[in-house]
């Protein structure tokens, strides 16, 4: 095999393995949230929502667009976990959890953090490990992308 040929098919099983890797986690968490009566769109922005968050900001932490999080945050509120209020800029509208919401968002954090294969699977330095490599390969792209988009 040429050195060419080596390079690519490296990186073709590193992307596969990243692949899979990021559809473990996307199953991970449906089945962490389904037990709650949350999609898990719904549950990402209500995990988002510790304190009122504007739309816009919401929509920049999940890597989305701030129709998409209209859409949800009217989920939010047909299911009584969420509802819209003014910020101090009243052109601006903040997402804010219920009492329901903020009980169903402590249950959704446990809830997450049990069904993760990836706490489950390493140990912390593992992880610490782990979180560094991620972060210097997204430290190598301009796209503006977060640590918790996928909370």
């Amino acid at each position: 095999m040429t050195e060419a040929a080596a390079r690519i098919q490296e990186s073709r099983e590193l992307a596969v393995l990243a692949h899979r890797t990021a559809a473990l986690a996307r199953a991970d968490f449906a089945r962490a949230v389904a037990p709650h009566g949350v999609t898990p769109p719904m549950a990402r922005v209500l995990l988002l929502l510790a304190e009122p968050m504007p739309m816009r900001r919401i929509a920049e932490r999940l890597l989305c667009d701030a129709s998409y999080v209209t859409g949800v945050a009217d989920l939010l509120e047909d299911a009584g976990l969420a509802e819209r209020t003014a910020g101090t800029d009243r052109r601006v509208k903040l997402l804010a959890a219920t009492s329901r919401g903020a009980e169903v968002r402590v249950a959704l954090a446990g809830a997450v953090a049990d069904e993760s294969t990836v706490l489950r699977a390493l140990d912390d330095a593992e992880r610490a490990q782990l979180r560094v490599l991620l972060g210097r390969l997204l430290a190598t792209t301009d796209a503006p992308v977060e640590v918790d988009a996928l909370a």
